[in-house]
């Protein structure tokens, strides 16, 4: 992720810095189309299979596949900052690959119709809130911690729904969450931005970038299906 100065004048440097900003994108939005990538190809795999959706959710192996995703959410970053380049981005395919199984229930549960809407708006907001985020002069730290915290209370209370089944509370969850993560994406791609520009873009960085902005993507697609998505 290093680059190198041709022109030593205030301009060059500018211009170097630009388009080691610019590699530095490249790289993290490459794995994070990779992992959706892997997510999809996972879920449609399960989903096509009648045998594995009855191995999975017919039985208590069901709530292994459900919390699979957040209990790893809990070391993968420190695993991804130790790991090789390759290593950390094995570790997010990875991650990808089990969060894929836990996404597959969505194709059984929500029309195609309803899935390919939910995809798109979910690649509008994100794509405009990440440009948001990588343009803006504002600083986004402040609302990002509040944002941080609003995500473990919307865990906390979809855990909790799980038992109380409310789809009053469900609906709420969903439309709170849009609008969390569409904000995520844009602090998410603003801090991104900062770790270039203090010296921190190692392909390490790229990687756990490429998987802030994948969870932002999922949750964005997976709320939005909450809302407005038409079941089989």
């Amino acid at each position: 992720m290093s680059h190198s100065l041709r022109d030593p004048s205030p301009r060059g440097f500018a211009a170097a810095r630009d388009e080691g900003l610019r590699a530095f994108f490249v790289a993290t939005y490459a794995r994070m189309g990779m992992a959706l990538a892997v997510s999809a190809a996972t879920a449609l795999i399960v989903a096509s299979s009648p045998a594995t959706l009855g191995a999975i959710y017919g039985t208590p192996l069901r709530w292994v596949v459900m919390l699979a995703p957040l209990g790893m959410a809990l070391f993968i970053g420190p695993a991804m900052a130790r790991s090789t380049p390759a290593g950390a981005t094995g570790w997010l395919l990875a991650f990808a690959a089990v969060m894929g199984v836990t996404l597959s229930s969505l194709l059984v549960i929500y029309t195609g119709e309803s899935v390919t809407r939910a995809l798109l708006v979910t690649a509008c907001a994100f794509g405009g809130a990440s440009l948001y985020g990588y343009t803006t002069g504002a600083d986004l730290s402040r609302a990002g911690g509040l944002l941080a915290m609003a995500v473990i209370g919307l865990v906390v209370a979809g855990l909790v729904n799980i038992f109380l089944r409310s789809t009053g509370l469900q609906f709420a969850l969903s439309a709170f969450a849009v609008l969390v993560f569409t904000g995520l994406a844009a602090w998410d791609t603003q801090r991104l931005r900062l770790i270039y520009l203090s010296g921190g873009a190692t392909e390490q960085a790229a990687a756990y970038g490429a998987l802030t902005l994948y969870l932002d993507v999922v949750n964005i697609f997976v709320a939005l299906l909450g809302l407005t998505g038409e079941r089989r």
